[in-house]
């Protein structure tokens, strides 16, 4: 039986994986934000990330919350945009959420997810059903939430919320932009992905999947 729970140091080998899987995704983010906005989240993906993976042999013995909050402005200050910001606002919400918790279970996933999503709607001041990170991040929190009501541990939280978030994603090719650059665009972005939204889905995947060898 998986352990239920993570301490600092396998959230911390868990991010190497990540951190390679979603500078794979770059090129694939590059052209979706190239059809819906000026193209840059692929090389914000690949800075920020590249950055998070120079850092983590510095953050051995970290608790989850430093660790995730560290990761977060250190994405941000190495690809300094509005993504790098709500990228950072998610993590530094989810670090805060759990306090000094030396590990975390299944249930602290649900209110980091929960706390991640409340701190980019407030920052980026936007709802679900705008075509945004919370098209996908939202229903990844709800799906999370019914996992552990149905006694599921981290494997069935993780692999339940990214199922959602790419479900979220791909329903935003139904919507039209209502903020940021990408409303300026109105109904031509229809039938492309969400960039952002489709980077919540990569990421939630690399994280279940990183699962096994954290």
């Amino acid at each position: 039986m998986p352990p239920q729970s993570l301490d600092g140091e396998q959230v911390r080998l868990a991010f190497r994986f990540i951190a390679e899987q979603m500078r794979a995704k770059s090129e694939a983010l590059r052209k979706l934000d190239a059809a819906c906005g000026d193209g840059d989240l692929g090389i914000t993906v690949t800075n920020g990330f590249a950055a998070i993976q120079n850092q983590l042999n510095k953050l051995r013995g970290e608790p989850p919350a430093r660790l995730l909050i560290t990761l977060g402005m250190t994405f941000n200050n190495a690809a300094a945009s509005t993504f790098g910001v709500f990228f950072a606002t998610a993590f530094m919400h989810a670090g805060k959420i759990i306090g000094d918790r030396k590990s975390v279970n299944a249930s602290d996933l649900v209110a980091m997810l929960r706390a991640a999503s409340q701190g980019i709607m407030a920052r980026g001041r936007a709802s679900v059903g705008d075509r945004t990170i919370l098209d996908a991040l939202v229903p990844a929190c709800d799906a999370a939430a019914q996992a552990v009501a149905d006694g599921g541990g981290i494997q069935e939280v993780l692999a339940s919320a990214a199922e959602a978030a790419v479900k979220g994603a791909e329903a935003t090719r139904d919507l039209a932009p209502k903020v940021g650059r990408a409303r300026w665009l109105g109904d031509k972005v229809k039938g492309t992905q969400d960039p952002g939204a489709t980077f919540v889905g990569y990421f939630l995947e690399a994280c279940r999947d990183a699962y096994p060898t954290a």
